[in-house]
């Protein structure tokens, strides 16, 4: 393992002033002297904590793009006997959804990782639920026992103008400073999923609490989503109404009532710098994984499991009712290998840019772009 003797100093270095930082707010969850802050645009510390504990780099360990431990996060935690390029290892994937209309309706999509958080709560498997949706940062409220805020199945990360990527770490850190004993389910991204697993593996206090975890499919987070919204309703699109993308050398916005094409240039401008390189579509790290892809029904979304506690929950949901299950046609399982391998694609490029003009790279993209090829 590399040396650092001062964590947050080599983050900074690293990951922050390298611009590949994704503000997932890992590391801030896992400071034991609560010396980081995530803002909506900003990684800051609050003091130098390395006055007190010098030797302290959890900070830096924790980050999903930094090299300690993210090999072991694959061998420990993906497992699953089946493997597909860009979707990573499973023990099935299905299509699903909700069983209770109104959930559907109120999340516009096929209400999955709503149902799962709800019945990971009912069925006595979580005492609480830490998920994205949310307005404020600065005044986040907590949703406790039995109250699961609505979770769109659907781009939460690129089209929601409710989520940041630093609030599920923000909210889950805060059920686990308030409810000590508490077990959490948290939903949230890949970066999310890779940042939790290394908790786990570090043996973090925070791991002790942390019930399944329910991944997002995410293409990238954007920096100007107020500018992107506005765009789309220029181009006459409602973010509420979009059933499906895909990727060609356009970004496609699939309709119910036909396609518009984006030129990617416009939309990679919005991308978030350290987004760029993120090649996981899926969450490989998830327990299970839900999302869209085009091809099925607007209220159907993908669902991916992928360990033994995803699995029990699934068999929970539907043997409670909470979700049904149906198979995948083989049409869509090509699309989502597609859209995953696209988004790798772009990050291998971005990746292949960032080294041409030395800067500075993930310690982490190698080893994940070996875990999704295979």
């Amino acid at each position: 393992m590399e040396f650092c003797i001062n964590g947050y100093l080599q983050l900074q270095k690293k990951i922050i002033d390298s611009e590949i930082c994704t503000l997932c707010g890992a590391c801030e969850v896992a400071c034991p002297m609560n010396a980081i802050e995530i803002t909506e645009n900003n990684n800051s510390q609050v003091y130098d904590c390395n006055e007190i504990v010098p030797e302290c780099r959890i900070c830096y360990d924790i980050c999903p793009h930094t090299g300690p431990n993210i090999q072991k996060v694959f061998d420990e935690f993906s497992t699953g006997p089946n493997f597909l390029p860009g979707v990573g290892r499973f023990y099935s994937i299905k299509i699903a959804r909700s069983t209770f209309n109104d959930i559907r309706e109120l999340t516009g999509s096929g209400g999955v990782a709503t149902s799962l958080a709800l019945c990971a709560l009912e069925e006595g498997l979580v005492d609480a639920v830490a998920a994205s949706e949310t307005k404020d940062l600065g005044n986040m409220k907590i949703q406790l026992k039995q109250k699961v805020p609505p979770i769109n199945d659907f781009l939460p990360s690129m089209l929601s103008v409710h989520f940041h990527p630093a609030a599920v770490a923000k909210a889950f850190d805060s059920l686990i400073k308030g409810y000590s004993g508490s077990r959490v389910a948290f939903v949230g991204v890949p970066c999310h999923m890779i940042a939790m697993r290394k908790l786990q593996l570090y043996g973090h206090k925070s791991s002790d609490e942390l019930g399944p975890l329910i991944g997002l499919f995410c293409l990238w987070s954007i920096s100007s989503l107020k500018d992107l919204v506005e765009s789309l309703k220029e181009r006459g699109i409602d973010s509420n109404k979009i059933r499906s993308i895909d990727l060609d050398s356009e970004f496609n916005v699939n309709l119910s009532s036909g396609k518009v094409k984006i030129p990617m240039k416009e939309l990679w401008e919005r991308v978030r710098e350290g987004c760029k390189t993120c090649q996981d579509l899926t969450g490989l790290l998830a327990d299970v994984s839900v999302g869209r892809v085009e091809g099925i029904a607007p209220d159907w979304s993908v669902l991916i499991i992928r360990s033994k506690l995803g699995e029990t929950l699934v068999t929970r949901a539907v043997k409670g009712k909470y979700i049904e299950l149906s198979d995948m046609d083989p049409s869509v399982r090509e699309k989502l290998i597609s859209l995953s391998m696209k988004k790798k694609h772009f990050a291998e490029e971005e990746y292949k840019e960032d080294v041409r003009r030395g800067l500075l790279t993930s310690e982490a993209f190698e080893v994940l772009q070996d875990n999704i090829i295979g």
